[in-house]
């Protein structure tokens, strides 16, 4: 079991920056709306440490998230966990979450 990610949570690269997640309405936890995987990806990241140049790229966009719930869904869809793993389009690629909430888990 993980923790449920929400629009509170801490998703980032790993280079510090930051992606703020698109929440679901009809879930909420400790004041925050849950996410899924399509509230990450495609997402903007901002603050990213790593500045372009002919060998680096700056993450600028979240390509690709996975690890969501098997059994709670939103909208017919699983909720994103905190064991959230993902890409973006920078040098520095890996993408990983804190749920920064302690009342929902799921698996």
């Amino acid at each position: 079991m993980a923790f449920v990610l929400t629009t509170s949570s801490d998703v980032h690269c790993p280079s510090q920056g930051t992606v703020t997640p698109a929440g679901q309405a009809k879930l909420v936890v400790a004041g925050a709306q849950v996410t899924r995987l399509d509230g990450i990806t495609g997402k903007s990241v901002t603050g990213c440490a790593i500045t372009d140049s002919s060998s680096t790229v700056q993450c600028k966009k979240v390509v690709s998230a996975t690890g969501a719930a098997q059994k709670l869904h939103v909208g017919g869809v699983g909720v994103a966990l905190a064991t959230l793993s993902g890409a973006t389009d920078g040098s520095t690629p890996g993408l990983s979450a804190t749920a920064g909430q302690t009342t929902l888990k799921a698996v």
